[in-house]
């Protein structure tokens, strides 16, 4: 693949699509304008010696198969997102989830047949271990079916990939692959306003892609969060337990008493290195 000499604009806009290309996904124009890594821009003009257009769609030169394929995914993630709204629906009853959110390639339509389907979930503070317990214990009683550790047929289960508690909402490192995964994620449950405030916390998201969400605009009262000394002392409880049952099993997971990340692999490096050889290819720095 020839190297591109591009304006800095340009140069932007390549690396915002040849991060899409990673998954398979062409954009369109107001999703490049949206994820546009790097810098904030009102107007895009495309470089048509570089970039590939059909039915709408801007991919990488030679990467026009990749439409299809993202069609092709609109139509399993259609069904997916019915499943994920189903479990929305049954979760809410218990009182300490604030909000469910979609995750991973879901949240873009970008789902292959046999996936899972990722969710997030926010709690009330000092309860995170209480719900996720929980859910585990309600998800048979309830009709859904969970995702297990190292499990091979996971298509159509529920992974809950993440927990976070509503006074613990700012997500790190700070990095771009997470800062996509912040903006593509979509609320289908929200009590109290808890998706503004994920986003008013997790700001720092503008320095890698400052078109996507602004934050200023979601104006928020500072929350003052009282501690319930008894659900403390069950949630401590159930955060003990589950940890001792996790540890031997543990691998990339990262969890502490007010955050879980459950990631089935390392997806955030595999993703980092792909987009660092595509851009080498090229020609473009990876700062």
């Amino acid at each position: 693949m020839r190297s591109f000499k591009a304006s800095k604009l340009q140069e932007f806009l390549i690396k915002t699509i040849a991060y899409a290309d990673i998954f398979d996904y062409p954009l369109r124009l107001d999703e490049i304008k949206k994820y546009l890594i790097g810098e904030r821009a009102e107007k895009i003009l495309i470089d048509r010696k570089s970039i590939g257009e059909k039915e709408g769609f801007y991919f990488l030169k030679g990467r026009e198969g990749i439409v299809e394929t993202r069609k092709e995914r609109e139509k399993w993630s259609g069904r997916k997102l019915i499943i994920a709204q189903r479990t929305a629906e049954k979760l809410k009853i218990i009182p300490f989830v604030k909000m469910i959110g979609i995750t991973g390639a879901l949240s873009m339509d970008n789902c292959q047949e046999d996936d899972d389907i990722d969710l997030l979930i926010i709690t009330d503070a000092d309860c995170l271990w209480l719900t996720r317990l929980l859910i585990i214990l309600l998800s048979p009683l309830l009709g859904i079916k969970r995702r297990k550790p190292k499990e091979r047929n996971v298509k159509d289960k529920i992974c809950f990939n993440l927990f976070l508690e509503e006074n613990h909402l700012k997500i790190e490192p700070e990095n771009l692959f997470l800062a996509h995964e912040i903006c593509q994620e979509r609320p289908i449950f929200d009590r109290n306003n808890t998706y503004t405030r994920f986003i008013k916390e997790n700001e720092w998201v503008s320095n890698f892609l400052p078109n996507a969400k602004n934050s200023s605009k979601f104006k928020i009262q500072n929350s003052k969060f009282k501690k319930n000394r008894i659900l403390s002392f069950f949630n401590n409880l159930a955060f003990r337990l589950q940890f001792w049952y996790m540890k031997p099993k543990m691998t990339v997971e990262r969890v502490n008493l007010h955050q879980a990340f459950f990631h089935p692999g390392n997806m955030e490096m595999e993703v980092e290195n792909k987009y660092r050889q595509s851009l080498s290819l090229l020609g473009l720095d990876n700062s």
